[in-house]
């Protein structure tokens, strides 16, 4: 049988990464309840807490910010690659985008190059 991690499921690096995300995303939750990206400032402060509480608690629900990689463990995974040196930054850039790809299923290309933003 053909290897489906490249163009069609992740690598397991990728997907211990993604877990790794989640539980630091998770945890940071727990701290800060009325977190939310900075794309859903505009949200009401009740709305964000109570999707905030109920995602540990419901299994089909995501984090907000979560399919589009930008929770605040996101946030901090750039700026770890960005302190890295510059020649382990463009794998990491890449095992990055790839595992914010994989987080829900896609219509769009799997990143190969170098990734925008």
């Amino acid at each position: 049988m053909a290897d489906l991690t490249g163009p069609f499921l992740p690598s397991a690096e990728e997907r211990d990464l993604n877990r790794r995300l989640l539980e630091q995303n998770m945890e940071f939750l727990l701290e800060n309840p009325d977190w939310a990206p900075s794309s859903l400032a505009r949200w009401p402060e009740v709305m964000v807490r109570l999707h905030n509480r109920l995602v540990p608690r419901l299994p089909m629900t995501s984090p907000l910010g979560w399919l589009d990689g930008t929770t605040r463990a996101d946030e901090i995974e750039k700026e770890r690659i960005s302190a890295l040196p510059v020649d382990e930054q463009l794998a990491a850039r890449l095992r990055h985008a790839r595992s914010v790809h994989f987080r829900c299923i896609r219509t769009t290309q799997v990143p190969a190059g170098e990734p925008i933003g």
